[in-house]
């Protein structure tokens, strides 16, 4: 294609990536996540281009303004425009100066309404090229924020003037963004939107990737006799010099007075707060900013990564039960000295978040013989960092039992943005004791980037595995980590005795 060698000649410009600080309106969302910030700053391509998303809205509603992200060389942002499929142009609005780099947005005279299920693009034009750009993002299809993308749904057009974008190049994401209120919301009736002004974008509305519906497993694990979990001490579990989370260091301070939670199971309210709280029921978080913390939660908490929710959860303990769920999911929050038993998935990390300084241990026993059971799963942009992290699920014929302590398969797309550090991977987890995102036959083998395993130490166990060596799991400590991804990196890992854990593909 035209420009594809200017577009493929990119420098990282280092520099801090200041975003707004204003609240989000609860009546409005955007297609990404208002804390998303480029992997590329400033691409070297200098040249006059239009850069846009392609996007159609799961639900009628109209558009209040356009959005774009400033970065530390794009100095020559002039004009935003909604574009229909057929290149009209719905909307434009002149873009006056401002060098902050971060997210901003444009106002529109007035909302433009859009049509469910309609296709549309939304754009800017950068006439001294130097823009903000992640690739390898948007090569598939996907649901996000409530809208749906199309495979390479990043598009540019190289021009002058201001002209649709249409072109495409590596699932790029240009860093456009719309600012949306569903029909029937406070703001999509307004008709008093200001003039067109650069404004720094709200933070944060996390809503990426989808959720999955059904999760595939793993090609069932060898039936093998589980190695038991250490005992943690009463401070911490120590390995190699280092300290890690146990049960004892993680879940409801000692001494904290729990009161029943009497407020609702399904949270719509933003902002909200629960604190020392006995939960007995599934939490499923539809609102942003959630706060839960000191709390016991007999059941479950889930944001879904297709919707607006976000929170927080510390210093809690969920117990799933002697039953199939997932203590934490799908999205968009982060886990701090949580401690997690019960169920067959500890944490599901499918999109957007933190796992940190926490224990997971405890799977249920699947006496129906079904469930592929796990420690955390990754997927995008997750980070799981100084954790212990234990499947101590037993085997039960035919195929249920532990695959991992860590599983990360590019089943719904590609695996990316992931960064495994400092953890504590306990033996006796599965046929493998970790997964690295390219497991083959998958819907998106092959498109894996940007994971990183460093600084993690895997426990060798009692008992020896299929080549007679120690090796945590039943077959090894990792597999399917290809260290010839883009971005990956494999650094520091070892074994509870000190000696070095090679990447496995």
């Amino acid at each position: 294609m035209a420009g594809a060698a200017a577009l493929a000649t990119i420098a990282v410009t280092a520099g801090a990536l200041a975003i707004g600080s204003a609240a989000a309106k609860a009546d409005t969302t955007g297609i990404f996540s208002d804390d998303l910030s480029p992997r590329i700053a400033a691409a070297s391509d200098t040249n006059s281009v239009v850069l846009g998303v392609k996007f159609s809205p799961n639900q009628a509603g109209n558009i209040t303004a356009l959005q774009y992200y400033q970065g530390p060389k794009d100095s020559g942002i002039t004009t935003a425009t909604l574009w229909s499929a057929s290149g009209a142009a719905l909307a434009t609005a002149s873009v006056p100066t401002d060098r902050t780099v971060g997210w901003h947005t444009v106002p529109l005279a007035k909302p433009v309404a859009l049509t469910k299920g309609t296709t549309y693009v939304a754009s800017y034009l950068a006439t001294k090229g130097s823009y903000a750009v992640t690739q390898n993002t948007l090569n598939a299809a996907r649901v996000s924020g409530g809208f749906s993308l199309p495979a390479n749904a990043g598009v540019f057009t190289y021009s002058r003037t201001n002209a649709q974008p249409t072109s495409t190049y590596k699932g790029s994401n240009y860093m456009a963004d719309i600012v949306f209120s569903p029909t029937g919301a406070a703001a999509a009736t307004s008709s008093s939107t200001p003039a067109a002004t650069a404004t720094p974008r709200p933070t944060p509305t996390q809503t990426t990737a989808p959720a999955p519906v059904n999760t595939p497993t793993p090609t069932p694990t060898p039936t093998q006799t589980a190695t038991p979990t250490p005992a943690p001490t009463a401070g911490g579990t120590t390995v190699l010099g280092r300290s890690f989370p146990s049960a004892a260091t993680t879940g409801v301070p000692t001494g904290t007075a729990l009161t029943p939670y009497t407020g609702p199971c399904t949270i719509q309210t933003a902002n909200t707060v629960i604190d020392a709280k006995t939960i007995n029921c599934t939490l499923t978080v539809q609102a942003k900013g959630v706060v839960i913390s000191r709390s016991q939660i007999n059941g479950t908490v889930y944001s879904d990564s297709a919707g607006s929710g976000s929170f927080t959860i510390s210093d809690s303990s969920v117990n799933v039960g002697n039953q199939a769920g997932t203590g934490i999911g799908d999205a968009n929050f982060t886990a701090t000295r949580v401690n997690v038993t019960g169920g067959n998935r500890s944490i599901n990390c499918y999109a957007n978040c933190t796992v940190q300084d926490s224990y997971v241990a405890g799977q249920f026993t699947d006496k129906t013989g079904v469930y592929h059971e796990s420690g955390i799963r990754y997927n995008t942009n997750s980070h799981l960092i100084h954790n212990t992290i234990a499947c101590t699920a037993p085997d039960v014929a035919p195929d249920a039992g532990c695959s991992a302590a860590i599983t990360g398969y590019p089943d719904f797309d590609p695996v990316t943005n992931d960064v495994i550090q400092n953890n504590l991977i306990m033996a006796g987890s599965g046929g493998y004791c970790s997964y690295g995102g390219s497991t083959g036959g998958k819907p998106y083998s092959g498109q894996t980037a940007n994971i990183t395993f460093t600084g993690n130490i895997w426990q060798r166990g009692a008992q020896p595995g299929s080549n007679g060596q120690r090796v945590c799991g039943w077959w090894g400590p990792i597999t399917a980590f290809d260290t010839a991804a883009p971005g990956n990196v494999w650094s520091n890992n070892q074994y509870d005795d000190g000696t070095q854990v090679a990447a496995a593909n």
